[in-house]
C-alpha cells in the first residue's frame, strides 16, 4: 500500500514537471509556424537592418546580393578612411588599394615614432610601432614625474594623464599669482587667455618704461613704433656715452 502511494506522488511529480516543456515546445512549434508563414527570417531581417543603416536600398535584392552590397560599401568606407588618413600625412592616394595606404601609412606613422624618440634619446633600433609608443609613453611619463616634483606634486599611485592634470592645475595657480601681481584680473579666464593677458601687461610695462627713458632723453614717440624709439633711444645713448668719453679723454 505504501509503495503504491510513493509510486503515485512520483508519477504526479513526473507529469507535472513535463508540463512547462510540452507547454515551451507546442510555442516554439507555434512561433515557427508563424515565422514561416508570415515570411519573416531573423537572418534576412539583420542584413535588412545593416544594410539601412549603410545607406544600402535592397529592394529586389536576394540575400546574397545584400551581402555583397555591404561588403562593397564597408570595402568603400575602409578605402575611404585610409585615403583622408594618408592625406593627413602627405601621403599620395593615387591609384593605390588599400592594403597599399595601410602598407604606406604604418611605414609614415613608424617613421615619426622613430623621429620623436630620437628626439628623447631613445633607441628605436629593432623596434616596432608599438614598443616604441611604449618607451615614448615611460619617457612622456617620466618627464611628467620630474616635473611634477619640481612643482611639489605627489605623483604616487597616479597616471600621466592623472599627473599632468595636476601640473596644470599648478601651473594655472601660479599663472594667476603673477597676473594677480600685474592687477589682472583671471575670474573667468582660462589658462590661455590669463596667458595673453599677462604677456601683452608685461609688454605695456616695456613700453612705458621705454617711452619714459625717451621722453628723458628728449625723444618725442608720437606715432612711432617702440622698434623705432627703441632705435631712437640706443642712438640717443650712444651718442651721450661718446660725449662723456670724449670729455673724459680731453681733461687726461
Amino acid at each position: 500500500m505504501k509503495y503504491k502511494k510513493v509510486l503515485g506522488i512520483a508519477i504526479a511529480g513526473a507529469i507535472l514537471a513535463a508540463l512547462p516543456t510540452a507547454a515551451f515546445a507546442e510555442t516554439t512549434q507555434a512561433d515557427a509556424a508563424a515565422s514561416a508563414s508570415s515570411g519573416f527570417h531573423p537572418f534576412k531581417q539583420i542584413l535588412l537592418d545593416r544594410a539601412e543603416a549603410l545607406g544600402i536600398d535592397t529592394t529586389g535584392l536576394s540575400n546574397e546580393q545584400i551581402k555583397a552590397a555591404i561588403k562593397q560599401s564597408l570595402e568603400t568606407g575602409k578605402l575611404d578612411r585610409l585615403q583622408a588618413a594618408a592625406s593627413k600625412l602627405g601621403i599620395s592616394t593615387d591609384g593605390k588599394t588599400a592594403e597599399q595606404l595601410k602598407t604606406d601609412i604604418q611605414a609614415a606613422v613608424l617613421a615619426k615614432l622613430q623621429a620623436k624618440a630620437e628626439k628623447l634619446g631613445i633607441s628605436t633600433e629593432g623596434k616596432t610601432a608599438k614598443e616604441i609608443k611604449e618607451a615614448l609613453k615611460s619617457a612622456v611619463t617620466s618627464k611628467l614625474q620630474e616635473k611634477a616634483d619640481k612643482l611639489g606634486i605627489s605623483t604616487e599611485g597616479k597616471s600621466a594623464k592623472e599627473i599632468k592634470d595636476a601640473i596644470k592645475a599648478a601651473e594655472l595657480d601660479k599663472q594667476k599669482e603673477r597676473a594677480a601681481k600685474l592687477g589682472i584680473q583671471t575670474d573667468g579666464l582660462t589658462a590661455k587667455q590669463i596667458h595673453e593677458a599677462i604677456k601683452s601687461a608685461l609688454e605695456q610695462k616695456k613700453s612705458d618704461a621705454l617711452n619714459k627713458r625717451a621722453e628723458k632723453l628728449g625723444i618725442s614717440t608720437e606715432g612711432k613704433t617702440q622698434e623705432q624709439v627703441l632705435t631712437e633711444v640706443e642712438a640717443a645713448l650712444k651718442a651721450k656715452w661718446q660725449a662723456k668719453a670724449d670729455k673724459n679723454a680731453a681733461v687726461e
